[in-house]
């Protein structure tokens, strides 16, 4: 029971480090103008994001015309698999989404923020 109890401690650390670390990279980049919102960490593995691009242009000129859009690119560009909140019953134009950290290493959020934030930057 003790090393049960242990391993809860220290594995509820981990979700709530990432938690916090993802949300802090999103509120930077809402910092830095770009069109992206988290609400703040509320237990559970996941985070809950906007990420409103519809209608931002590609570097190869296309439009990010919908919300699948978004998502595609996001995936592409970004390396970022995020479940579309209309997966819940929102409306398919919806940019908020719900991102798991159940998978996610520490050491990697700083890269998988540098992606996003790259991602971001290629579109006008």
């Amino acid at each position: 029971t003790e090393n049960i109890n242990r391993y809860l401690v220290h594995f509820k650390e981990e979700i709530n480090y990432r938690l916090a670390e993802i949300a802090k990279g999103f509120t930077q980049l809402k910092k830095e103008g770009f069109c992206v919102d988290v609400i703040a960490p509320q237990g559970a593995i996941y985070l809950t994001i906007k990420i409103d691009l519809t209608g931002k242009k590609k570097a190869n000129g296309s439009t990010l015309e919908s919300q699948a859009d978004v998502t595609q690119y996001l995936l592409d560009e970004a390396k970022l698999a995020i479940v579309p909140f209309y997966a819940f019953g929102a409306e398919k134009n919806s940019p908020w989404y719900r991102l798991s950290v159940g998978t996610c290493k520490k050491e990697e959020i700083p890269e998988f923020l540098g992606l996003l934030k790259e991602a971001l930057m290629k579109l006008s």
